[in-house]
Formats: C-alpha cells, structure tokens, sequence
C-alpha cells in the first residue's frame, strides 16, 4: 500500500472548495447561501432513506437514484445548510454535464466519407466478419435523430438500428437530437452506409443503439439526468444486450473518484458487466485535465489524436492540443488510449443546434465535421462492440485489457523516442483489428483493485502516479529512470525522450 503524498492531499483539499471548469465554457455550481432553491444529491445508506431524510428537512425529492445509494433533491438555502451539517448523509451540488466537443480541426475532407475506421484497422476487422452484430451501445447524450444514412444495415437495406429509446430532458416518446450531438455520435459508432472508398462509415455497422437523452438542445445537462440514464441503461441492459455505454460528456472534478456522484454511476454500470467509454475531456494538454467521469479509474478514458488529414501516413499524426491529459487527482494514469477525434465526419441533422452554430463545419448535405474527445470516445466505443460481439464471454475489465494491450505506443520514427508521455497518450493508439483478433490475450485490466469494495465504502485507490517535488516532474512510483519520457513528465507538451516507464507495485489504498 502507498501512502498518499502531501501534494495529493493538498490538491484533494483545494478541490473541493475551488471549482475547476474542464473544457471551453464556463458555468456555475450552487454553494449555500446562493439560491434560495438549490438543486443537490443527497446520499444515505440507500436512495428510501435519502428521500425520507430530504422530506425531513423540507425538501423536495426530484428523483431516485437507486444505483448510488441516493435522491435528486432541491433544497431550500437553510434546509441545504442544515443538511449538510447532518452526518447520516453526503450532499452534492446536483453540477453540470456538457459536451466534450472542440472547434479544432473543421476542415472539409474532399469527399463524404470516413477514414477512422481505416486508421484504426476496423475496416480489417470487418473482412474477417466483425461488424457488432448482436451488440447494443447505449448513447447517453444528446439524443439521435433517425438520420438517412443511420437507417441502413450493412446490406444497403433499410433497418433502425435505435431499439430502445428514453428521454430525461422533456418525456419525448420517439427518438430526436435537436442539438446534434448525440446523431454525430451515432455515426461514427453504427454508421452502415458507404462512403465513396466503398466501406462503411461507421465503426461498427451492424451494432445496435439505445438512445438515452440526457442533455437538451444546447447541450446542457446536470449530474442528476446522467445519473438517471445510466440507472436506466443498468435496468434495461438485458432486455436490449447492452455491452457498452458511449458518455461523451464532462463536468469538472469536484472530489476524489470514488467520492462523486457521476463516477459512483459509471462505476456501478462496470460492475454490472457494462464496457464504459468515455471521453477525457477537452482541457489539454495542461496536467491533470482530465475531467469527470473520465477520471473513473474502471472505466475506458479516450484521449484523441489527429491523422492530420493523412490516414494513410501515420508519419505526421500528432496528439490533438485539446486532448486533457492525467494524471488524475487520485493519480491513475488517464487517458487509457488514444483515438482519431479531429476532424471526424459522421452524421447530422440540418436545422439541429450545432449544425447552425457551425454552418462551416458541413461536408455535404448528410456530413458534418466536429472535432472533439467526444469523437474519440465514440470511435473506442465501435470497437468496444466488435470487442464484445466476437468475445462474448468476456467482462468489462478483459475488453478493456485487450483494447489497451493491443494498442500502440507512440514512439517517434525511427522507433527508439516516445514522443508523448504515457499521461497523455495511456497505452497508445487504438488498434482495433487486435483487439478483436489478436490471440494468446488473457488478462484483466483494474487488477488490485477491488469495485466492490470500493463501492461499498470498504476501500478506496490511488494510482501509480505522483509529483516529484525535487525534479518537479509527474512520475510513476517505481520507475527509477531519472531521464524524461513515458515514465516521467515535467507537464510540457509535445517532444519526449528516454525509454518506457515500468510499472512495478500495486496500487495504493485511501
């Protein structure tokens, strides 16, 4: 066991008083005192006991959320500072959930095709007949519009790949996108038309979606409506053989993983046998900009990377400038892997938000540019569903290992230099023909940890990593190289000597 650095606990203790906004647009959190009807989770030892505590004190219960133990509620400006002052529960400003979307990389391709799939290797993954046929992805997100080019199957005949449908944001009964977002997504996840190279556009052609609408048109949405979603997706995943849930959304860190709310959701979807995609966020490639609930230390945390309009020279690909980088608060190493997320074409609905916020941004009358850890995520989430559809025996923690075992480290062109430290690119780029096909493969990922536990309260973990305070630099407990590298990082960005980092020890505990 480790025991936790004095800086870790004085970044800890900041944190949960300083908001730290993770991407582009700013919002508020409400404090006590700020309103007189504020929005919060309370949590108990189980979501009756949190609501009867809520009615007790004069609040009003907004809805249930079983699976962390708690309630949505609004409390009064006095009933909130009492409660807090009560030990029986834990209270959470009910924070913002937004889109992890960039503006970087709108340039239009030449024609209305995709290249992420050949970039990743699923276009190899398909001629040897994985497409995700049998596999559900559940978009927690924006929505998704019943777009053309979505209505196919990998035949050019006419299929709804969406089989299941709910909406949190106004109780619409048919699935819809008026953002945007949520469609795009969709696209580079399940798109089975051709592009004009003759090969489907999306990731997984024959997978299935489960739209779960969280944010409205603008995409905004709050901890609370995440949280509902995921309960949803978590009741509903045997009856629609949901394996994977795409959360290409963020908010900022508040507290430890194990302590925020979000993080409690995507935990407890993990060990319900459910694959979580998320995407790292858009603060990078500042230290530890991870954001919630990339920072989930179970989960698959997506960081992006440009083909720089090139995909079939890796030669001049680079680490997208957005793309957030760990480590996080608790240390792990974040992202886990590195996808294409600048300018990916995928689908979108002409009149929804973004599409006339970004007008430029159109590739033609179906195509839409966006750039984004949003993107990446969704493209890891494709291969998660070929991962799951070809191995259907294996548990979130073996297709997490397969996909980051398989990727690629990047290391510079004549093969001897990582060009970025392992807290900016994880295990590397995603291969996604190993990952399905690559055998010999057994392990597991999050090994020393143990989600029940942490779950319950018993324990709680911190990672591998933490700060030099002697050679200012992030390292990696066990590595005694004192050249910089995978191992190492002095928080700059972009050019990276030395050799692998190794990783020796087990994790620590809190």
């Amino acid at each position: 066991m480790k025991k936790k650095t004095g800086t870790f606990l004085l970044k800890i203790a900041q944190l949960l008083i300083v908001l730290m906004i993770i991407g582009g647009l700013s919002l508020s959190m409400p404090y006590a005192g700020a309103a007189a009807n504020q929005s919060v989770i309370v949590q108990t030892a189980n979501s009756i006991q949190a609501a009867a505590l809520v009615e007790a004190y004069g609040g009003q219960v907004t809805s249930d959320l079983a699976i962390i133990n708690g309630v949505g509620a609004r409390l009064s400006t006095a009933a909130y500072a009492a409660l807090q002052r009560d030990r029986r529960a834990r209270i959470t400003p009910n924070a913002a959930a937004l889109l992890t979307a960039s503006e970087f990389g709108s340039k239009k391709p030449k024609d209305p095709e995709t290249d992420y799939p050949d970039v990743t290797g699923a276009d190899l993954a398909w001629q040897q007949g994985a497409a995700g046929g049998g596999v559900t992805v559940a978009i927690i997100d924006t929505g998704i519009a019943h777009h053309p080019q979505l209505m196919k199957d990998s035949n050019g005949k006419h299929r709804d790949p969406v089989i299941g449908w709910v909406d949190f944001v106004d109780g619409h009964k048919k699935p819809k996108d008026p953002n945007g977002h949520g469609t795009h997504i969709a696209g580079i996840i399940a798109n089975a038309s051709l592009g004009s190279d003759g090969e489907y556009n999306g990731m997984a052609p024959e997978v299935n979606l489960v739209g779960v609408r969280v944010l409205d048109q603008t995409g905004a949405g709050d901890y609370e409506k995440v949280i509902q979603g995921i309960q949803w997706v978590i009741q509903h995943k045997d009856q629609y053989n949901i394996k994977v849930i795409n959360l290409s959304l963020h908010s900022f860190v508040q507290s430890p993983y194990w302590a925020d709310p979000l993080d409690q959701a995507v935990m407890r979807a993990w060990a319900e046998g459910i694959n979580v995609v998320v995407a790292a966020g858009n603060d990078g490639p500042t230290p530890m900009s991870v954001a919630v609930p990339g920072n989930t230390p179970y989960a698959i945390t997506v960081g992006a990377f440009t083909d720089n309009y090139t995909p079939s020279d890796w030669n001049d690909d680079y680490l997208a400038p957005f793309s957030a980088a760990g480590p996080t608060l608790d240390g792990f190493v974040k992202p886990d892997l590195l996808a294409p997320g600048a300018h990916i074409t995928s689908t979108m609905m002409p009149g929804s938000y973004i599409a006339r916020q970004r007008e430029a941004n159109w590739v033609d009358s179906k195509y839409f540019s966006m750039a984004g850890t949003s993107q990446a995520a969704a493209v890891v989430s494709g291969a998660a569903a070929l991962v799951a559809a070809q191995h259907p025996e294996l548990q979130p923690d073996q297709i997490k290992y397969r996909l980051t075992v398989t990727a690629m480290p990047w290391i510079d062109t004549e093969g001897a230099d990582v060009l970025y430290s392992v807290w900016q690119q994880g295990a590397g780029r995603l291969n996604a023909y190993d990952a399905v096909f690559a055998t010999d493969i057994e392990g597991a990922a999050n090994s020393g940890m143990d989600l029940s536990a942490d779950l319950a309260g018993i324990q709680h973990y911190e990672g591998y990593s933490y700060y030099d305070e002697a050679t200012q630099t992030f390292r990696l407990h066990g590595v005694e190289t004192e050249t910089s590298g995978y191992g190492s990082w002095a928080g700059g960005y972009g050019s990276w000597a030395g050799g692998y980092g190794s990783w020796a020890g087990g994790y620590g505990s809190w």
